[in-house]
């Protein structure tokens, strides 16, 4: 008896779960990236910063991306002086709002494959450059990579997976 009740409790909640599944309209998906062992040539010093790519499932190419922090060595602009262009498949791109005092921002770095929601890309050394400073001239990065940060499962989840198998387990028992 405990079963079959079990049993009608189990296809009403799948039945739900689909239903609210297949009803739900397509949300944005936020993946956060950070710049890896972004090395410049004219110093002992590393390009880094995190940001996050929000896009609909289902059309990565199209999200947005948005610096959450970003360091570049040998200059003292922030992100509020930035312009800063994302091409999710090839590139990333930071110039100056503003050039003041000859003193520029001209940052381009091109990746080897395009960006994933799970895999890094390398960057291309080739074609990857900057130019800061007054001189403008383009200085070639040493090594690089753009990677998703992986995020673990919150603990909320693994409490309510528990609950659930605790759930089949009495099931099972009765």
């Amino acid at each position: 008896m405990k079963s079959s009740i079990f049993r009608v409790f189990y296809a009403l909640v799948f039945g739900m779960g689909l239903y609210c599944y297949s009803a739900t309209p397509v949300y944005a998906r936020t993946v956060t990236y950070q710049l890896d062992n972004v090395s410049l040539t004219t110093s002992d010093s590393q390009m880094t910063g995190t940001f996050d790519w929000t896009y609909n499932e289902g059309d990565f190419e199209n999200g947005q991306g948005v610096f959450r922090e970003l360091t570049i060595p040998l200059t003292t602009h922030t992100l509020n002086d930035l312009n800063i262009t994302f091409d999710i498949n090839k590139s990333i791109e930071f110039t100056l709002i503003q050039n003041l005092n000859d003193d520029g921002v001209d940052i381009t770095l091109v990746f080897q494959s395009p960006l994933t929601a799970t895999a890094s890309a390398l960057l291309d050394l080739d074609l990857s450059k900057y130019a800061i400073g007054s001189g403008g001239t383009n200085h070639p990065f040493i090594s690089g990579a753009v990677s998703p940060v992986v995020v673990p499962l919150p603990a909320a989840f693994w409490l309510l997976a528990t609950g659930v198998f605790a759930l089949v387990g009495f099931g099972r028992r009765a």
